[in-house]
């Protein structure tokens, strides 16, 4: 017995190393920074009229925005199209948008969760539907379908009931979401072809990264997050009356007064 000693005490010193190591690692990783930086003011995109002014678009490298683009409220959410409590809040966010208009701009930022196996790949389709102009439309049909892309509902085929898929646990496979996506890019009027290539070109996955990179050095690990004029909005105040009120607040000069100045999120990870 005692020539086992030895190794039975390497072996808790080695645990209690390992445990020691995993703690300093927790207690080293930065909450999501209550203070973000403010978005800078660029002019307000234009939804392209014709296939020749889609093809001449955008300028990747500016952030996405809709509302008024000198709006003295802004409004940055990091999102990720696979998690369900960002489609949740998607409705809330449409409708202070429609009840503020041009006073408020709100900026989506990707922040694809690494648990979230679909996530970089939506990403990609709305930023690709982006470099022809349609990047809020594919934001919105990612968001409002997908309990749907998902669980590839919508590729179930005509003689298979949707419901065998969203009773499974199983996600579908990368071939079947990237159909769906391309059906989107068609009923959008995409050129489909430009859109299947740019869903897979550096450019748009290093659009991606950036904002992913940005909302790391912010030290945002879940999702959705929001900054409201730069000040993080915790998870309990993202109600419509909440954000209503922290609008408010902001339009009548007391936004700054009435935030709480080390506040945290407190989201749960959304799980699959």
């Amino acid at each position: 017995m005692r020539r086992y000693l030895p190794f039975a005490i390497i072996g808790a010193v080695c645990l209690v190393a390992i445990g020691s190591g995993l703690m300093l690692f927790r207690l080293k990783q930065p909450p999501s920074a209550p203070i973000a930086p403010i978005v800078p003011v660029v002019p307000a995109p234009t939804v392209p009229t014709t296939q020749e002014e889609a093809q001449a678009e955008p300028d990747a490298k500016l952030p996405h925005i809709r509302g008024g683009a000198n709006a003295r409220v802004t409004i940055e959410e990091f999102g990720d199209f696979q998690c369900l409590q960002c489609a949740e809040l998607l409705p809330t966010l449409a409708k202070v948008e429609e009840d503020y208009g041009e006073r408020l701009r709100v900026v989506f930022r990707h922040k694809p969760l690494h648990k979230h196996e679909h996530a970089v790949i939506a990403a990609c389709a709305a930023e690709a539907a982006g470099l022809q102009g349609r990047f809020w439309e594919m934001h919105d049909l990612l968001f409002q379908n997908s309990a749907r892309w998902t669980k590839g509902i919508d590729t179930v085929g005509p003689d298979e009931h949707p419901s065998l898929r969203s009773q499974s646990n199983v996600l579908a496979l990368e071939a079947e979401v990237r159909d769906v996506f391309v059906s989107y890019a068609e009923r959008l009027k995409l050129d489909v072809e430009r859109f299947k290539k740019d869903m897979d070109s550096d450019e748009v996955k290093a659009r991606v990264e950036s904002d992913r990179a940005r909302a790391d050095a912010l030290g945002i690990d879940r999702t959705p997050t929001l900054y409201l004029n730069g000040r993080l909005v915790p998870a309990p105040r993202r109600t419509l009356d909440d954000l209503r009120a922290a609008i408010d607040a902001e339009l009548n000069g007391k936004g700054k007064e009435e935030t709480a100045p080390n506040t945290q999120t407190a989201t749960p990870e959304q799980p699959k």
